[in-house]
């Protein structure tokens, strides 16, 4: 990467934050963010139970309940999703350089900056920037693995952790886990098809204790909202 990509990329950056800050404590509380409040305030338990309830697993609530220890004030309680988009964001551009090159990935640094879905859901107070962070990692390493054939254990602990992080944040994290798994069979790698269902066994079995809660929660959707 050149000097004036690298301005560029902070540039980016730079930009990124701000957008994500501006209105973070004016942008007012909808349902959804004061169920998260309310539910994160409460101890592990309770906040099982609730999810188990509703219609997501728990990992966000676990994180924004130590979070909430710090301040309980609505622009800091953003600032967790903030911080999550911007960690995704940075994977997702160097995903970018490690596929493309580093155009492109200050191309896409610009465009995730701007992009006003990011923006939106990096000041809500739920769990979509930590599920895209956990996918984007989960393709960072898998690039890492099957595409520049690094093998190292701490490349499938990264993958296995960063697809247990998507699946414990949203309910259908699971379908953008196994993109990964077309890509495998439309080149016929049948080998490296093989060693990612072994690793998605791991994520499987780690997201076994919640999936018993998942029929509940898909017959709740199934009545209470659609």
């Amino acid at each position: 990467m050149t000097k004036i990509e690298r301005r560029f990329l902070l540039l980016a950056l730079g930009l990124a934050v701000g957008l994500r800050l501006i209105g973070i404590n004016s942008r007012e509380i909808q349902y959804d963010d004061a169920f998260s409040v309310f539910l994160a305030r409460q101890n592990f338990g309770n906040i099982i139970q609730g999810t188990a309830a509703d219609t997501m697993p728990p990992l966000y609530y676990f994180l924004l309940h130590f979070w909430q220890q710090l301040s309980s004030e609505l622009g800091f309680l953003r600032l967790l999703s903030v911080i999550l988009s911007l960690v995704g964001w940075m994977i997702a551009v160097d995903l970018c350089r490690k596929m493309f090159g580093s155009q492109t990935a200050v191309i896409g640094g610009f465009l995730l900056a701007f992009s006003p879905l990011q923006i939106y859901h990096s000041q809500d107070i739920r769990m979509y920037a930590l599920l895209m962070t956990g996918q984007l990692a989960y393709y960072w390493f898998f690039y890492r693995i099957f595409e520049e054939n690094n093998f190292e254990t701490k490349c499938w602990i990264g993958l296995i952790i960063s697809g247990i992080i998507a699946m414990y944040s949203h309910a259908l994290a699971g379908f953008g886990l196994v993109l990964g798994n077309f890509f495998l069979f439309w080149k016929k790698r049948w080998k490296d098809q093989i060693r990612l269902i072994r690793a998605q066994l791991w994520i499987g079995a780690a997201y076994l204790p919640w999936a018993i809660y998942l029929p509940g929660q898909i017959a709740k959707v199934q009545h209470a909202f659609w």
